[in-house]
């Protein structure tokens, strides 16, 4: 972080590759010590996907000039 430029080195923990980063050497090298806050980030990242792809579903699924389609 310190060689990013400032922009990216105020939201880079905030953002997968950066708290996966942190994660991950935190395990290694400092046997898991302080992995909360970018385990948080990972699953808030985790919970908005699942909710984007649930809502986009559930949209798609009530398209009006949506033709059932006959089984078998």
């Amino acid at each position: 972080p310190p060689l990013l430029p400032p922009f990216w080195r105020d939201i880079g923990p905030a953002l997968p590759p950066g708290a996966g980063t942190w994660t991950t050497r935190s395990i290694a090298y400092f046997k898991g010590n302080d992995t909360t806050p970018s385990l948080l980030v990972l699953a808030a990242w985790a919970a908005a996907g699942t909710a984007v792809t649930l809502l986009a579903a559930t949209v798609r699924g009530k398209d009006p000039g949506q033709t059932p389609t006959a089984g078998p």
